[in-house]
């Protein structure tokens, strides 16, 4: 072959290199290890979830929704609007007309002598 029409080796092994994937050594370089590992993981994802991980599931969803909701309604943000402020306006609002009686509830109340 002419100089100009021979590979060069550097580049010849430059390109066999370049089109594998890149591997690390490691775990899985082993078949029988690496059918281990698959086997133990389906093993895991075929069983239901345990009677107490169901129960700390729950609670730590109730626990997640009493903080959040706590965090949003009560917590004190400062005198400044933030984000939470209309939230907190139409949420205490509710509360208010929960516990509070309308003006004909009142006047009723009254005419029945249970209200001063």
């Amino acid at each position: 072959m002419t100089e100009g029409t021979e590979p060069n080796s550097a580049l010849a092994q430059q390109s066999t290199t370049a089109s594998k994937p890149l591997h690390r050594k490691g775990l899985f370089d082993d078949a029988r290890l690496e059918a281990v590992f698959r086997r133990r993981v389906d093993r895991l994802v075929q069983r239901p979830p345990s009677r107490l991980s169901r129960q700390l599931q729950a609670l730590n969803y109730t626990l997640m929704f009493g903080v959040g909701s706590y965090m949003v309604l009560y917590q004190d943000y400062g005198d400044r609007p933030h984000c939470f402020t209309g939230l907190r306006k139409w949420y205490f609002g509710k509360v208010d007309s929960i516990w509070t009686l309308s003006s004909e509830e009142e006047q009723e109340l009254r005419e029945r002598g249970r209200l001063r």
